[in-house]
């Protein structure tokens, strides 16, 4: 049977469960929870980790982070992962059937199923590349640690992920930030969609940010009870 070695991470991670809690252990290499106060927001604390920014926020850890010392935009990053469906679920519902009928306005199509569903696809088909372009490009961006603002932005948009994979309620986007950017996926959705189809598109755009927050939720829940 071939052996396989742990990753550097997953070592970093079953500190947490040490009988005792995390032992600064020389022997095993610093423990790189001391740079910051855990019992603090934690936002306002990594700018100044620096060049130690990017080895201290992919090794995690199995603890709740807050994030702001407000507790409004607190309150505003906390999303249990069943308010997802409750919120977008509508307003998905509400675009398909706001597109269908401006769709057969602007038209005069009298069979509009068939578009709705290719218009629909096409959305879903469009929010799939523009995520994969986000996850490649923006929030895999590596800060170099000589700008607190790029540690500040790179934390807040997905680095609070890979230190705290199993924040229950951080799984998913909130939908305040979500709404942005669906907001700005409809202003590139003008850009090359007809106004007949834009908010069947729109739609479709919506279920595939909907489907992979679920899908994410789903696979982040598995893997916290398997630990």
């Amino acid at each position: 049977m071939t052996d396989f070695e742990h990753s550097k991470a997953a070592y970093y991670l079953l500190k947490e469960y040490k009988d005792g809690g995390r032992v600064a252990d020389q022997a095993e290499g610093e423990d790189l929870e001391h740079l910051v106060d855990w019992n603090k927001p934690m936002l306002s604390q990594v700018g100044s980790l620096g060049h130690k920014y990017k080895e201290w926020v992919l090794s995690p850890v199995d603890r709740e982070l807050k994030l702001f010392g407000n507790p409004a935009l607190e309150n505003l990053t906390i999303t249990p992962w069943y308010v997802v469906p409750l919120v977008w679920i509508p307003v998905i519902v509400y675009f398909i059937k706001t597109g269908t009928e401006q769709y057969v306005q602007i038209t005069k199509d009298s069979a509009p199923f068939l578009p709705t569903v290719l218009n629909v696809g096409l959305g879903i088909i469009l929010w799939t590349l523009i995520e994969y372009s986000l996850h490649r490009w923006v929030f895999h961006m590596e800060p170099s640690g000589d700008s607190r603002m790029m540690i500040y932005l790179h934390f807040a948009i997905h680095g609070l992920h890979h230190k705290v994979p199993f924040d229950s309620r951080r799984l998913v986007f909130p939908p305040f930030p979500a709404a942005l950017i669906a907001f700005l996926l409809y202003k590139i959705i003008c850009l090359f969609v007809p106004e007949s189809t834009r908010m069947l598109v729109l739609a479709g755009g919506l279920i595939g940010r909907f489907r992979n927050a679920l899908q994410l939720s789903y696979t982040n829940s598995y893997c916290a009870e398997q630990v």
